[in-house]
């Protein structure tokens, strides 16, 4: 059933060009051209021109064209380090860095009617699951969860395990998505506190999971579940309403659990990152793909939605409390050799940090390494003096390294000042 646009939230040509692939896909009404071109203060021409503007350019038979891809899906889904739970995201991959021009149905269909293709995919039943959505009012609820160890692989086969933290707004289904090292209180709140200051503001209901840093006792019984007392200050003090999900059922938490399934996306990439900052490149590009295109539960891209919902969003507590629930970093130089230290001791980071200052912190005895609020590397602190990953491709002159002249750079390391803390 086709929807009508609200003319009273496009309010600019961006508005339009957001809108227009749910037009073509016949989700929306075609729209008054002039009342549309009266409202945005926009030529008729250039109205038409934004709401037409991904009009499909080949009219090449389907069939053919996705025979001539096959030997490449089949490389791609026997490919040992890259991981397609579902046909979707393989569809999102190829579009991607492939450039198919086919709809997803054509695409699905395709896989499906090929019994070699179709074997390939063991978990493609979950193609098809659905969540039961709950509807909520603009700037009323968000929804937090973690997409836990999620693997990435490196060229040279290194595996890490990392974690994806994400905030639903309830009404527009805008994500924030963002890597992060651990699942500890500090980061998990420090995600929170950064993604509502991205986001503008703050909704009124925060529906998590039961996440051991954030919850102390689950509900369960029928009794309300038991806080962390730290979590409850802070929601105190960016006036949010805490409601934890009761356990085992993830049904009450739908948009997030439907949206966790787009960080898994990052294993379709295995073998391809370079370092841990490449991983969070590709999960840009992939939320950014994902809160422009429509969304089953509205019909609409939700970053069209969200351009209203972010005005109904209660305002963000002031800076002095904001800044509490900053992760505490100690800024550091990166040396000219892509090394930074501690106690002594030389870590290695990717050298396009090379001169820039990086924050460190140290957790669980691992350092932790941030570059403008996301991590860029990890290690495990040792009593070596040199610390350097293979992934970071750092080759020095033969003179430099330990084994050839051991006296040369023990004395150059011995004239670095040195962190001592």
């Amino acid at each position: 059933m086709e929807i009508s646009i609200n003319y009273g939230l496009v309010k600019t040509i961006e508005d339009v060009r957001l809108l227009s692939s749910a037009y073509l896909k016949g989700v929306i009404m075609k729209p008054n051209i002039s009342k549309l071109s009266k409202a945005i203060g926009a030529d008729r021409k250039t109205v038409r021109k934004a709401l037409n503007g991904f009009v499909p350019s080949t009219t090449k038979s389907r069939g053919k064209y996705l025979d001539d891809y096959k030997n490449l899906i089949v490389k791609l889904l026997k490919d040992d380090y890259k991981d397609f739970e579902y046909i979707k995201h393989l569809y999102n991959f190829m579009k991607r860095e492939h450039d198919i021009e086919c709809s997803y149905s054509t695409f699905r269909r395709y896989i499906k009617s090929d019994d070699e293709l179709l074997k390939l995919f063991h978990k493609s039943n979950k193609a098809d699951a659905f969540t039961r959505r709950f509807e909520t009012e603009a700037g009323k609820q968000g929804q937090f969860d973690l997409k836990e160890r999620v693997p990435i692989i490196n060229k040279l086969g290194e595996k890490t395990l990392i974690h994806v933290a994400t905030l639903t707004l309830g009404y527009s289904r805008y994500n924030v998505r963002k890597i992060v090292p651990n699942t500890s209180y500090e980061t998990v709140i420090s995600f929170l506190a950064n993604a509502f200051e991205e986001i503008g503001g703050v909704p009124k209901e925060l529906v998590i999971d039961n996440i051991k840093c954030l919850v102390d006792k689950p509900r369960r019984n029928g009794k309300e579940a038991k806080l962390n007392i730290k979590f409850q200050q802070f929601a105190k003090d960016y006036n949010l309403e805490i409601l934890p999900c009761i356990p085992g059922r993830p049904k009450t938490k739908g948009k997030t659990e439907t949206q966790n399934k787009v960080p898994a996306q990052l294993k379709n990439y295995g073998g391809t990152y370079e370092d841990l900052h490449d991983a969070h490149r590709i999960l840009e590009i992939i939320n950014k793909e994902d809160n422009e295109s429509i969304s089953q539960g509205t019909n609409l891209p939700p970053v069209f939605l969200f351009k209203y919902e972010k005005e109904k969003f209660q305002p963000l507590p002031n800076q002095e409390i904001r800044s509490t629930y900053y992760l505490k970093l100690k800024e550091v130089a990166v040396s000219n050799e892509s090394l930074i230290s501690y106690k002594s001791n030389k870590y290695s980071v990717p050298k396009q940090f090379i001169g820039k200052k990086v924050g460190r912190i140290i957790k669980n005895n691992r350092l932790l390494i941030y570059y403008n609020s996301k991590i860029i590397t990890t290690h495990q602190i040792t009593n070596q003096k040199l610390n350097i990953k293979k992934s970071h491709n750092l080759i020095y002159e033969k003179r430099l390294t330990l084994e050839s002249t051991p006296t040369i750079i023990l004395e150059e390391m011995e004239a670095i000042a040195y962190d001592n803390d």
